[in-house]
């Protein structure tokens, strides 16, 4: 196991994202200074040129945390890609975690845990564990990633993103994240790109223990023109991230059938004829032939939806837990 360098530089670097946070950033920012750790970190604040009181939050951390908490404010609004790269302009560590400003962290062993597994395997490149979905608006809970395995490597991820961002831990020397390819600008979220470049230089690793709060926000639901626009973000990342690991079957097969599938759902969801033309457009490009309108859906285990039913309302019951 590599020795850890417990002097000044810090060992994990905390990007944490924040536009109009102010209801949220406490509990972000106690989630990560709180964490018990043999060695260094640093949290690095992107402000995004908040009109609330976000910034003043944030350094009224900084002012007790001074050692921990490097604040950062944009002259401008650079939107969330921009902003997410502008931050990790300023990592130090050796590896880089993610919280956004509106979620948390709620277990202070989480950063130790997930270093200390991956300072003994140098082959993990990315770490992630499961978070407790927080549906603000109705106080329901959910467990993510239920049948997710321990350890799994880039072509499962082609296939389906299980990765929750507030979760993950990178290895930083297996990407530069100061070149990055120059379409994630273009990638309003670009979440899963960065999890696909880590994933394809090594293995994932999944914790099972829950240490971390996503929050849903009320109000989020997505109309039929949304999801179309959403389904339409995730195809294009998943078109460029094809061309980017052109010529590696084990990982463009799995892209290949994702963005099939995202294609399926925005036929379902699109609305008039210029919808209905894109989907016609990407199913050509992806070679496949669109779903019969009202094709029936596979039903669902009876059993299996008592079991989540069940979950439900013992996730309800349980008190949400605090950073």
């Amino acid at each position: 196991m590599e020795k850890i360098n417990n002097e000044r530089q810090p060992v994990v670097s905390v990007v944490m994202i924040a536009y109009n946070k102010q209801e949220y950033i406490d509990d972000a920012i106690k989630g990560v200074v709180l964490q018990r750790t043999p060695f260094p970190i640093e949290l690095i604040v992107m402000d995004d040129c908040s009109s609330d009181s976000t910034g003043e939050i944030a350094l009224r951390w900084q002012a007790r945390y001074p050692e921990k908490i490097r604040y950062f404010r944009n002259d401008s609004n650079l939107g969330l890609q921009r902003n997410y790269l502008e931050g990790f302009r300023h990592v130090r560590g050796k590896y880089l975690a993610i919280c956004d400003a509106d979620d948390y962290w709620c277990f202070r062993g989480k950063l130790r845990k997930m270093v200390r597994y991956m300072e003994k395997y140098r082959d993990c490149t990315v770490a992630f564990h499961r978070v407790i979905n927080y549906y603000e608006a109705t106080g329901e809970k959910t467990l993510s990633n239920g049948s997710t395995p321990v350890d799994c490597g880039v072509s499962s991820l082609a296939r389906s993103n299980f990765i929750t961002n507030l979760s993950v831990l990178y290895r930083v020397d297996a990407v530069d994240i100061n070149r990055l390819p120059e379409w994630i600008l273009d990638d309003r979220a670009p979440d899963y790109a960065l999890h696909m470049l880590f994933a394809s230089r090594g293995r994932i690793h999944f914790f099972r223990r829950p240490m971390g709060v996503y929050r849903k926000a009320a109000g989020s639901a997505w109309s039929l023109n949304d999801r179309f626009t959403r389904y339409r973000m995730s195809l294009n990342v998943r078109l460029n991230l094809i061309q980017e690991f052109d010529g590696r079957r084990e990982i463009t097969d799995g892209l290949a059938a994702a963005a099939s599938d995202i294609v399926g759902a925005m036929a379902a969801a699109a609305s008039g004829e210029s919808q209905r033309r894109e989907v016609e457009s990407y199913a050509a490009m992806l070679g496949m032939e669109l779903p019969e309108s009202g094709s029936a859906a596979v039903a669902a285990s009876p059993r299996l939806g008592v079991l989540k039913r069940a979950w439900r309302i013992l996730l309800r019951l349980m008190p949400l837990p605090r950073p």
